[in-house]
């Protein structure tokens, strides 16, 4: 009967002991974390997206390029004459159309934005033979392959936009929206040398 006692008595030592350690264990478990940075614990990250202006001014052609281009043309892809006001016109509409997707990425990335869809001012003879009203890319993809930012050719229509939701887009096949891109494969884009009067 003694002898029951003082194993009862060990055993029960024994418990508070292992309740002790894993007290302590925790404690210093849920220390650690409290000095962790809060990324860590709460598993959000906040990824800060390098511009894709260099990259893809790298790859269009500059206004210089474009200006020297078209003194040697007189009609655009419908053989309708173009004047010197029409080449200015043509510039103009690249160097703004490139910047206004810039900006578009830009502001997406400070708003966390993964998506974005093709949509068209007017209609694109030359965009349309390769894209659809409403494809979208993400901006990995952008990240990877600048060339996919329009505009794609001279008087080019196509605009890019932020995707933020079906209920926040408006007048685009949102519902319908399917990837452009097909297996991470860039398709042939129009040669930016298409000309379409604006």
């Amino acid at each position: 009967m003694f002898l029951m006692a003082i194993i009862g008595i060990a055993f029960f030592l024994i418990l508070i002991l292992i309740a002790i350690r894993f007290g302590i264990a925790k404690q210093k478990l849920e220390s650690d974390r409290e000095n962790q940075p809060v990324i860590h614990t709460s598993g959000i990250y906040s990824i800060v997206r390098k511009s894709p202006r260099e990259d893809v001014k790298a790859m269009k052609p500059s206004k210089e390029e474009i200006s020297q281009y078209l003194t040697g043309q007189n009609v655009d892809i419908h053989e309708i004459k173009l004047s010197e006001s029409d080449k200015d016109a043509l510039i103009s509409s690249w160097e703004t159309a490139l910047e206004n997707s810039i900006k578009e990425i830009e502001e997406g990335d400070n708003k966390g934005l993964e998506f974005y869809f093709y949509d068209f001012k007017d209609n694109d003879e030359v965009c349309k033979k390769f894209l659809a009203k409403g494809s979208f890319i993400t901006r990995q993809e952008i990240y990877k392959h600048p060339e996919l930012i329009p505009p794609f050719h001279l008087g080019c229509r196509c605009i890019l936009r932020c995707h933020h939701g079906i209920e926040k887009v408006k007048d685009t096949t949102a519902i319908g929206m399917r990837p452009f891109l097909q297996d991470g494969k860039v398709p042939p884009l129009p040669e930016w040398k298409h000309i379409l009067k604006i």
